[in-house]
């Protein structure tokens, strides 16, 4: 399979914050066909769907030749997933022809939150495929956290079903974990069939892995936030190719699984130039892909 490349267009919400269209004019003339959309102004904390007519978005998509291939569309920490207005959120999509609805994060932090996320995911992914999407989730790093001998992860995996929840794993986010991202794709298998794409810094603020920098801290039971507040630094992510990724070994793995179809640059760094570092981004992977 083919893989395509792709930018979460989280990589500039400042920029978008500012001037959404303008902002993706300059994305599309950085090389990017296909975007992953972000359902919050970062900016302002309002939807984008509140604020941008869906036909508006939709012509200007096609004008530009950009493809809406997945939008990141969640909750705020502490809302129960099935009392979101999914119904809102399918429907303006739909008439942007994107197809795929994935959920930031999930903000667990023991067996009980994991199980009762489950639970709710396979609600919502229902309701999604019924309606014609699909639903998925992002990872960070917290839902690697061990409970026994499984991970939050391992816990969400066996509880969801196959039918209504997929995966779009951070390969660096896995890292961070201290986990193999290879691993954990041929884990999934199809149940992943998109993937995200940064760089870690040669210089972490901290050791790579935080689960254990967690452990070594006394840190098990802070809240997800918190433990990103704590071990992550604002320069921990780089430019793709600037940092310590493996994409060649990683890229020759992930060709022979032939199971994803998107590889999406998401740029956290920071950067006095961030069109050109995505630009460049797109440059980097496509040697790899």
């Amino acid at each position: 399979m083919t893989i395509a490349t792709g930018i979460n267009i989280f990589s500039v919400y400042r920029e978008l914050g500012e001037d959404y269209f303008g902002t993706l004019e300059k994305v599309a003339d950085a090389g990017y066909v296909n975007i992953e959309l972000v359902g919050f102004n970062m900016k302002t904390f309002t939807r984008y769907i509140d604020e941008i007519p869906m036909e508006s978005a939709r012509d200007k998509f096609k004008e530009l030749g950009l493809k809406a291939v997945s939008v990141h569309e969640g909750t705020a920490p502490g809302q129960e997933l099935i009392s979101h207005d999914w119904d809102t959120i399918m429907k303006y999509y739909a008439g942007l022809e994107c197809e795929n609805i994935v959920l930031p994060s999930v903000w667990i932090k023991d067996r009980e939150d994991t199980l009762r996320t489950a639970e709710q995911m396979n609600s919502v992914g229902k309701k999604m495929k019924e309606g014609g999407f699909q639903f998925y989730l992002h990872n960070h790093a917290h839902e690697f956290k061990k409970i026994g001998d499984q991970t939050l992860f391992d816990l969400l995996l066996q509880n969801t079903d196959p039918s209504y929840v997929k995966f779009e794993i951070d390969l660096a986010w896995v890292m961070r974990a201290g986990i193999d991202p290879i691993a954990v794709l041929e884990k999934l298998g199809d149940r992943c069939d998109i993937v995200h794409q940064k760089d870690l810094s040669k210089n972490l603020a901290g050791q790579l892995n935080i689960m254990e920098a967690m452990q070594q801290g006394g840190d098990e039971a802070l809240e997800p936030f918190e433990v990103y507040r704590k071990y992550i630094g604002p320069g921990d992510f780089v430019d793709l190719g600037t940092g310590i990724f493996d994409f060649a070994a990683a890229y020759e793995q992930i060709r022979a699984m032939g199971h994803i179809r998107y590889a999406l640059v998401e740029n956290e760094g920071e950067s006095d130039d961030k069109i050109g570092s995505i630009r460049n981004d797109l440059i980097v992977l496509q040697k790899y892909v």
